[in-house]
């Protein structure tokens, strides 16, 4: 029985391997924070699944969908604040073929993005304040520039840098907020 499950495995592996028109990646990379004020928050994962839908001789065009999840707690008066922030990303994205270079491809991309993060705060009096769950979300945008290594036609390295910038109302005086969100991210993917 396992033999024919392994049968079935290599099958699949071998029609991903020798398939030139691959359309769909499976990615997964480590987030790293880079923003003033939000670098110690601890990348936990990233991952995208993209579709590249058009193909010309130099460049591929497609768009993505990407979720980030990154965790942190801030200490306070004996106290450890934790932190959530979830990044849940829309973009298109534009990757190059360079001919002398055909295992390397540089990526750009731009797109939409929501955060839904909360966060713990202390309320109450200074002697006796207690520990209180806010949630939030906002919108924003994101900018993203990298490069990809192919070790195989299926699988290939990258790294990328992500900029997210997102609207947040102020709760002292009602104004809107830009903030960044910078990551560095290393990882590797899947062809399929």
């Amino acid at each position: 029985m396992k033999t024919k499950h392994r049968l079935v495995f290599l099958f699949f592996i071998s029609l991903t391997a020798f398939s030139q028109n691959k359309k769909i990646s499976f990615e997964v990379n480590y987030p790293l924070a880079m923003s003033n004020g939000f670098e110690n928050l601890s990348g936990i994962i990233d991952a995208s699944i993209n579709y590249r839908f058009v193909k010309s001789e130099l460049f591929r065009y497609g768009a993505s969908v990407t979720f980030d999840y990154l965790k942190g707690n801030l200490h306070f008066s004996n106290q450890d604040l934790n932190r959530d922030f979830f990044f849940y990303h829309v973009d298109g994205f534009a990757e190059m073929t360079i001919p002398s270079a055909e295992k390397i491809h540089p990526f750009a991309g731009v797109g939409f993005t929501y955060l839904n993060y909360d966060y713990q705060y202390l309320s109450g009096t200074n002697e006796f304040p207690t520990i209180k769950t806010r949630k939030e979300k906002d919108p924003g945008f994101n900018l993203k520039l990298g490069m990809q290594y192919d070790f195989t036609n299926s699988l290939f390295i990258q790294a990328y840098f992500h900029s997210v910038r997102t609207f947040n109302k102020s709760n002292f005086n009602n104004e809107t907020i830009g903030v960044n969100y910078n990551q560095l991210k290393f990882g590797f993917g899947f062809r399929f």
